[in-house]
């Protein structure tokens, strides 16, 4: 069965496809594994300890709608307290 390809030509053809099915993977690991990792100085952490870099910064504010929430239904959600609708613990 003739391709009309020349052996030379079959051959970079099969370099070309094991440099694809082996190399794309190669390659995307080494850049997985080159971004995970690093050495922090500890005067650097002060910038990641900012209140930007908090995936729940919103802490506070959280508490005040909770509140806001449990007078307005007049119940405790579940979190423990007492009080009623009146809004005085």
């Amino acid at each position: 069965m003739e391709t009309g390809l020349t052996k030379t030509q079959d051959a970079k053809t099969i370099v070309l496809r094991l440099l694809i099915v082996l190399g794309l993977p190669l390659l995307f690991m080494l850049i997985v594994s080159m971004t995970g990792c690093v050495a922090v100085k500890p005067y650097q952490r002060e910038y990641l300890a900012d209140r930007i870099m908090d995936f729940n910064a919103d802490q506070s504010e959280d508490g005040i709608e909770r509140h806001w929430v449990e007078t307005r239904e007049g119940s405790s959600g579940g979190l423990g307290g007492s009080g009623g609708g009146c809004a005085c613990n």
